[in-house]
């Protein structure tokens, strides 16, 4: 939407990279703050529904989104001068890149404090909390943080393609 003749708004692929993280990263605290306390079988019972209510929605909103056909037209990125266009190559290296800082980014936050942490909860909850770890917060950051990592490939692939369209299950 904030990178098509839809609304009139133009802005660059770069800035759009982090607003997408961004905004999945808020999503991912909205959707995943009500199922913290939840596990085993409730916990993907709430994800497969989460996981079918949201690209509805998506589709039900065609004065923002364009429902079914999805937003057209969208702006291709730009390095300095350089036009992405169509051709592959550009979008090759452009994933191979973002690839690599996501994977040093998560080997960075492996060992960090909150990476630490997360491994405390995942051993054991209730003594990662004895140990003055706040349990909530910190899985609130890792579905932040997941979201935000899945976020960021939506303003990749859109760009690619020239447009957008929510996919749902029902239509594959």
């Amino acid at each position: 939407m904030l990178a098509s003749p839809q609304f009139g708004i133009h802005i660059p692929f770069w800035v759009m990279l982090f607003v997408a993280s961004g905004v999945a990263a808020v999503f991912g605290i909205l959707l995943g703050a009500p199922t913290l306390r939840l596990r085993g079988d409730y916990l993907a019972i709430v994800t497969l529904g989460f996981g079918e209510i949201v690209p509805q929605t998506f589709l039900n909103l065609s004065q923002w989104t364009g429902g079914p056909n999805g937003i057209g037209s969208l702006d291709q990125p730009a390095i300095f001068n350089f036009r992405f266009g169509f051709q592959a190559l550009p979008y090759y290296y452009l994933i191979l890149g973002l690839i690599a800082v996501a994977v040093l980014a998560a080997s960075n936050l492996r060992a960090s404090r909150l990476g630490r942490a997360w491994m405390a909860i995942r051993e054991d909850e209730l003594a990662a909390a004895h140990a003055g770890i706040n349990t909530t917060t910190t899985k609130l950051a890792a579905f932040a943080i997941g979201a935000s990592f899945s976020g960021s490939p939506v303003a990749r692939t859109h760009r690619s393609c020239s447009w957008f369209r929510p996919i749902s299950s029902a239509s594959t």
